[in-house]
């Protein structure tokens, strides 16, 4: 017999994960209170938590299907399921956060619920009840899944066969380890529905549904995300200058100079006197686009080589703002300077 347990994640976590040590402290306490009201009633209890807080699609009420969350059948069940809540939900509520986990947890162990009822020979007119925090946990390893498919999951192991013991530890990558899962809880859920299976056991179908709902919330959430982000970069219109002082001009301007001395007198012209200008040559083709902000008026669109002219004759001072296409806010007009032209 062979047995692998996941024991640790290559991932530190940076906050205290407040949300799943909670879950893992509500879900102990449900099972000692039910544990001790069973001793104590002779067993007669059992029949009240069965029917009041374990998912019985037939009989049950809307709140079993969050009850059902935290209800377990054995010590060995709560055990192995609060260790893989411990391992993947720590991880997850670290990354999206413990508001955004705890809904999505919640989410989880729901939609594994609906998953259950439907993936069952007798759909919601079943009286088999579920109960469990395996699909939300299922719900989590989705989660996980999508966000660190490449990171590795330690493992120890234990096989025997008759007086042949060994154990060890191996790690898999998440995707691998998770898939490994998926496939063999699918394909279980899969015999069950060819057989026709009425009786009790794993519900494979609610961890089936739990993982591919992580996935898709995971999904969602990131999508929604890079929108945001991708929607914060682009400045509002209210931001853009609109241009009052001077017609804006979208046609490149080509200027020839003859001799800076012949255009010197010319209204509004900035005279370049570097060797190039000097000799007659014709600069490169530019199109206004800057934007100035002077003494409170706003005045453009300018090309870089006249904003530069400006500036090294002091027509503008060093405390004036500019502004270009795609340009979140008003920059210092000292930043062209020394921009090359």
């Amino acid at each position: 017999m062979f047995i692998a347990v996941p024991v640790g994640m290559n991932y530190r976590t940076e906050r205290l994960p407040i949300v799943t040590l909670s879950l893992i402290g509500l879900n102990t306490l449900v099972f000692l209170v039910t544990l001790i009201a069973s001793i104590r009633t002779g067993g007669e209890s059992n029949f009240w938590v069965m029917e009041n807080l374990w998912l019985i699609p037939a009989e049950s009420h809307w709140w079993t299907f969050i009850t059902s969350v935290f209800v377990h059948g054995g010590i060995l069940h709560l055990v192995g399921n609060m260790l893989f809540l411990f391992l993947f939900g720590c991880c997850v509520e670290d990354m999206i956060g413990r508001a955004r986990f705890t809904i999505m947890y919640l989410s989880g162990g729901l939609f594994a619920a609906l998953a259950y009822i439907a993936f069952s020979p007798e759909h919601f007119a079943s009286e088999i009840p579920m109960g469990g925090a395996s699909g939300a946990i299922s719900a989590c390893m989705g989660m996980y899944l999508l966000l660190r498919a490449d990171a590795k999951i330690d493992f120890k192991y234990l096989f025997w066969l008759f007086v042949f013991v060994r154990a060890g530890e191996f790690e898999l990558p998440a995707w691998i380890a998770i898939g490994f899962w998926f496939l063999k809880d699918l394909i279980s859920m899969l015999i069950g529905i060819f057989s026709h299976h009425h009786g009790g056991g794993v519900a494979f179908g609610a961890h089936v549904g739990g993982l591919l709902a992580g996935i898709a919330m995971i999904g969602i959430h990131k999508f929604l995300s890079r929108s945001t982000k991708i929607a914060e970069m682009i400045p509002e219109p209210a931001a853009s200058p609109v241009p009052v002082a001077i017609a804006r001009t979208r046609a490149p301007i080509r200027v020839r100079l003859r001799s800076s001395s012949a255009m010197a007198n010319a209204p509004g012209t900035v005279v370049d006197d570097s060797p190039e200008i000097a000799t007659g040559e014709i600069s490169p083709l530019e199109t206004p686009s800057i934007f100035l902000h002077v003494e409170g008026e706003q005045r453009g669109p300018f090309t870089l080589s006249q904003v530069q002219g400006m500036l090294r004759l002091g027509s503008i001072g060093p405390d004036a703002l500019y502004w270009s296409e795609g340009m979140s806010e008003w920059e210092n007009i000292a930043d062209l300077s020394d921009h090359p032209g």
